[in-house]
C-alpha cells in the first residue's frame, strides 16, 4: 500500500478536499509549478452545459429597484471590507438597515459574481424578509447576539429546511431540499442571522473525478478567483471567494482535508477548520463523516472568531459533540501581542518541502522574519515519520462516502429523488457531458467498494493514531506551541488526526496570487490558533481587496 509520502508531494495543488484526491493524482503531476499551471488552465475552460442553474433574483426585484443605484453606491463606500462589529455601528447609528445590509450583498451578487466568478448557486428569497424581522427586533430593543442581522452563506452541502436546496452541486439533487435545518444552520438562526444564499463548490465536496476542477459542479459552474488568472482553491471554493469578493461578511464551508484552508489561503480570507467535534456535522452531506467538519470563512481573524464560537454545541444527532468543549468565546483570545514568547515550528520533512512553488522557500522565510519580529521563537521542526505512513486511505474514504450520503438520502425522505449511490452514477451516466464533465472515477469507486465497517474502522483508527501522536509528539519534544506551513501543504495530516488548522492571509506571490499562513496544534486548540493568527494578521496587515472591476 502507498504511504501518505505518496499524498503529500501533490498537496501544492491546494484543490484537495481529501487526501485521496491527492493520492490517486500524484501518477499524473510532473510538478507543483505545472499542476497549479494545469489547475487554472481547467478553470478558464468556457464549459456550458445545460446542467448549470442560473441565479434566481425574481424575488428581490422590487426591493432592488427601491435601493436605487445611489444608495447602492453610498453602501458600498462605508461598507466594504468592513468587519462585523463596523457593520453593527453603522446599524446602531441608523445609517444603514439589515434590510439594506441584504440588498446591498444581492446587488452586489448581481452585478459582480453572477455567471462570472460564479461563487453564489443560489439565493434565499426569503432573505430580505427575514432582514426586516431582524430590524424590527432591533428597534424594539430586543437583546441581540454580535451576529444579529449578519447574512451569512452557506456552502450548498449543508442542509436549511426553508426553501433553499441542498444539493452537493450535483444536477441530480438539483430539486432536493433538506428535511429541516442542519443543527448548525438551527444555531444561527438563534443568533439572528441571515441565510443569505448558497455558494459553489467542487462538486460532492471535490469527491468527484480525479482530473476535477477545484470549484466545478454541474449546477453551479466554474466559480473564479477573485484575484485574478489563479487557482481558486477547492472544494469549498464559493465560501472563500465570495467572503474575499465581498458577497458576505461570512460564510461556512466544510472540510475533510483541505477544504477550508485551501479556499480561503487561495482568496486571501481567513478559514478555521475546527477539531471535529467541535461544530455539529448533523444534516450536511457527508464525505467521510469521520474526517468532516463545517468551519468559518471570513475576511478578519475575529470574525471568524465570532461564528467559531457561536455555533459550538453538543448536538444529539452528532456523538462527536459529546467530546468538545463548552461553548466559548473564542475573541478572548484576540491579542496583538499574543506571539510575543509563543514557539512555532515551521515543518520540514522533506515530504512536505519537496511540494514546494518556486518561490514557496522565500515566502516561508519572510514569514519566519515577520513572526520573530512579532515576538515569536521560530524553529524548524521535523515531524516523526509516522505521519507519512497512512494505508488503506482510498479505500476508507470510498466506504465513507457511500456510507455516509446513502445514510443523508435515506433521511431527508422523500426530498431525495435517490437513495443509493448506484443511482447516482447511473443518473449521470445519461448525460456525461451535462452531469459529470470530469467522469465520476470516485463515485463508481465508492458504489463498488466492498471493505466492511470493522475494516474501515481498523484503517481509521490506524492513521489518525499515527497522525496525532506525531503532531503531539512534535508538540512536547520540540517545545513548540504551534506548528505552521503554508496554503494546503499539511492537509494530509492535521485533517486525518481530526485537529485544527486556521490559514490566514500571508500576502500575495510576485504574480499576485494569494499566500496563506497555515497554522495548527492538538486537538481543541482553536484558541490558541486564533490568538496566533490574530498577533499575525494585525502585525502584517497583509490583505488586500481583490480588484475585480
Amino acid at each position: 500500500m502507498k504511504s501518505l509520502r505518496t499524498i503529500l508531494t501533490v498537496v501544492f495543488s491546494f484543490a484537495v478536499v481529501a487526501a485521496v484526491i491527492l493520492y490517486t493524482q500524484i501518477k499524473k503531476i510532473a510538478s507543483s509549478n505545472n499542476q497549479s499551471k494545469k489547475q487554472v488552465d481547467k478553470q478558464e475552460k468556457d464549459i456550458k452545459t445545460t446542467a448549470k442553474r442560473p441565479l434566481d433574483f425574481s424575488a428581490f426585484e422590487s426591493d432592488l429597484n427601491k435601493l436605487g443605484d445611489q444608495r447602492y453606491k453610498e453602501i458600498e463606500k462605508s461598507l466594504i471590507e468592513s468587519d462585523i462589529r463596523s457593520i453593527q455601528k453603522n446599524i446602531e447609528s441608523g445609517n444603514l438597515t439589515y434590510e439594506e445590509l441584504v440588498l446591498f450583498y444581492i446587488k452586489r451578487i448581481k452585478e459582480i459574481d453572477n455567471n462570472r466568478l460564479n461563487t453564489v448557486i443560489q439565493l434565499n428569497p426569503d432573505a430580505v424578509v427575514v432582514a426586516r424581522e431582524m430590524d424590527e427586533k432591533k428597534n424594539n430593543g430586543e437583546k441581540l447576539s454580535d451576529l444579529h442581522g449578519i447574512p451569512v452563506l452557506l456552502k450548498d452541502n449543508i442542509g436549511t429546511g426553508d426553501k433553499l436546496t441542498n444539493t452537493a452541486g450535483a444536477k441530480v439533487l438539483e430539486d432536493s431540499s433538506c428535511d429541516r435545518d442542519a443543527y448548525i444552520v438551527k444555531k444561527l438562526r438563534e443568533a439572528g442571522v441571515i441565510i443569505l444564499g448558497k455558494t459553489n463548490l467542487s462538486e460532492w465536496a471535490n469527491f468527484m473525478s480525479i482530473d476535477s476542477s477545484n470549484g466545478y459542479s454541474a449546477l453551479g459552474g466554474q466559480t473564479h478567483n477573485p484575484y485574478g488568472n489563479y487557482d481558486v482553491g477547492g472544494s469549498s471554493s464559493g465560501s472563500g471567494a465570495g467572503v474575499s469578493a465581498n458577497f458576505a461578511p461570512l460564510a461556512i464551508g466544510t472540510e475533510t482535508a483541505g477544504s477550508i484552508i485551501s479556499p480561503s489561503s487561495q482568496n486571501s480570507v481567513v478559514g478555521i477548520k475546527p477539531t471535529v467535534g467541535l461544530w455539529s456535522r448533523d444534516r450536511i452531506i457527508p464525505l467521510a463523516i469521520d474526517l468532516d467538519t463545517a468551519g468559518p470563512i471570513a475576511r478578519t481573524v475575529e470574525d471568524a472568531a465570532m461564528l467559531l464560537g457561536e455555533l459550538v454545541g453538543e448536538d444529539e444527532n452528532d456523538i462527536a459533540t459529546s467530546d468538545a468543549p463548552e461553548k466559548e468565546d473564542y475573541t478572548t483570545y484576540l491579542d496583538k501581542n499574543g506571539l510575543q514568547g509563543m514557539s512555532i515550528g515551521i515543518v520540514t520533512n522533506k515530504e512536505v518541502t519537496s511540494s514546494y512553488r518556486n518561490d514557496d522557500s522565500d515566502i516561508i522565510n519572510r514569514i519566519k522574519e515577520e513572526l520573530i519580529n512579532l515576538g515569536a521563537d521560530v524553529k524548524n521542526v521535523e515531524l516523526d515519520d509516522k505521519a507519512f505512513r497512512i494505508d488503506g486511505h482510498v479505500d476508507m474514504m470510498a466506504y465513507e462516502y457511500k456510507t455516509g450520503v446513502e445514510e443523508y438520502l435515506n433521511a431527508i425522505g422523500d426530498n431525495a429523488p435517490v437513495k443509493t449511490i448506484k443511482e447516482i452514477t447511473g443518473f449521470n451516466k445519461r448525460d456525461l457531458d451535462s452531469r459529470a464533465y470530469y467522469g465520476q472515477y470516485f463515485i463508481e469507486k465508492a458504489r463498488d467498494i466492498n471493505i466492511t465497517e470493522e475494516e474501515n474502522t481498523k484503517i481509521l483508527s490506524h492513521n489518525r493514531s499515527n497522525t496525532g501522536s506525531a503532531i503531539d509528539e512534535a508538540l512536547e519534544n520540540d517545545k513548540v506551541d504551534v506548528l505552521i506551513s503554508l496554503n494546503n501543504y499539511l492537509s494530509g495530516i492535521y485533517p486525518i488526526a481530526g485537529y485544527p488548522a486556521i490559514t490566514v492571509p500571508a500576502g500575495y506571490r510576485d504574480s499576485g496570487e494569494p499566500v496563506g499562513l497555515t497554522i495548527t496544534s492538538t486537538k481543541f486548540s482553536e484558541g490558541l490558533l486564533i490568538k496566533a493568527a490574530y498577533a499575525y494578521e494585525q502585525g502584517t496587515k497583509h490583505r488586500i481587496q481583490p480588484n475585480m472591476i
